[in-house]
């Protein structure tokens, strides 16, 4: 992101952490998080750092998949530093792992493009299904909406996957990436198989129900007596609503929604806003924190020859500066 986006994800913040402590009460928010016990937090970031480990074997399986043989010591870093661009709007900016995987494997950003692609819609697809978990706390016009957006996803997959590839390409969506994707139509048919698209959808649906599960450890230190069964389609739910509003990290959207639904299933305000702002802390700032520690590893890897070589192919450099400038 340039100076702009950056400032805009700093005002974000700021505004999602003032209106968390005045909606609940500074004080008796500031109580909460006093007597909350450490080892509680812990188990959470636990959870959390289970989901990005579920979510590597997913991108490891793509890549093998698309035949990108990276080793363990360049595709590990490349995921976890990716973990630092999804407070990018929409998450675009992870795009730049396949520019990483040029650098410092020399694999064609064309190669590996399909499988950031793809890691987003199992991802909404996995994140829908476990939302859908929760009907009960959802308006039916609301749980409808995600029944239609789980069947556009997969519908939106089979076809970017087909001869009408290129068509899908045009969508807002997926415009921002047409360039790199625009070769790439061998590589999502291979991972839009029916084995491929069930065992990502399985990693992913465990990955982020390991979320909610975070989210019911964290309400347990504040004692309260939400139901693991609850606490996983809530989260859910707030990431959904987060994607759908493409801010930064899904900001707003997922604090908000959240905090109403914590309240909805029997929680007061004060410890809806406290249990919201630690899930965020073990969820997406440690991602953040632990993309970002990558990302500095990465730079201090430097290129591997190969990665040197690619960069010399006016082809594979083509394709990184259209995803560079899309994730910007």
């Amino acid at each position: 992101m340039r100076g702009r986006g950056w400032f805009l994800v700093g005002f974000l913040v700021l505004a999602v952490f003032a209106g968390l402590l005045a909606y609940g009460d500074v004080g008796q928010i500031g109580a909460l998080l006093a007597g909350f016990p450490p080892g509680w937090f812990a188990a959470a970031a636990g959870l959390a750092l289970l989901n990005y480990a579920l979510r590597y074997v997913r991108w490891w399986l793509y890549l093998r998949a698309l035949d990108a043989h990276v080793p363990h010591s360049v595709s590990l870093p490349v995921f976890m530093a990716g973990l630092a661009l999804s407070i990018t709007p929409g998450k675009v900016g992870e795009m730049l792992k396949s520019v990483w995987l040029s650098q410092r494997a020399g694999v064609p950003v064309a190669q590996s493009a399909p499988a950031v692609v793809m890691e987003r819609l199992t991802d909404a697809i996995a994140v829908a299904l476990l939302a859908l978990a929760g009907l009960a706390l959802l308006p039916p016009a609301v749980g409808a909406l995600i029944g239609g957006a789980l069947a556009a996803l997969l519908i939106v997959g089979l076809l970017a996957a087909s001869r009408y590839g290129t068509a899908v390409l045009r969508l807002p969506v997926l415009r921002r990436w047409r360039e790199p994707l625009g070769q790439s139509q061998a590589g999502l048919r291979r991972l839009m198989s029916v084995r491929m698209l069930a065992a990502a959808v399985v990693l992913g649906g465990l990955a982020w129900a390991a979320e909610g599960v975070a989210l019911w450890v964290i309400a347990v230190g504040l004692d309260e007596s939400l139901s693991l069964g609850l606490a996983v389609p809530i989260s859910a739910i707030a990431a959904l609503v987060g994607a759908v509003t493409a801010l930064p990290g899904g900001l707003i959207g997922f604090e908000g929604s959240m905090v109403a639904l914590l309240q909805q299933a029997g929680m007061m305000a004060a410890a809806a806003a406290a249990a919201t702002l630690l899930t965020r802390l073990a969820t997406l700032w440690l991602a953040v924190l632990v993309g970002l520690l990558a990302w500095l590893w990465l730079s201090r890897m430097g290129r591997t020859d190969a990665g040197v070589a690619a960069k010399t192919d006016a082809g594979v450099e083509a394709d990184a500066d259209a995803v560079e400038r899309a994730a910007c």
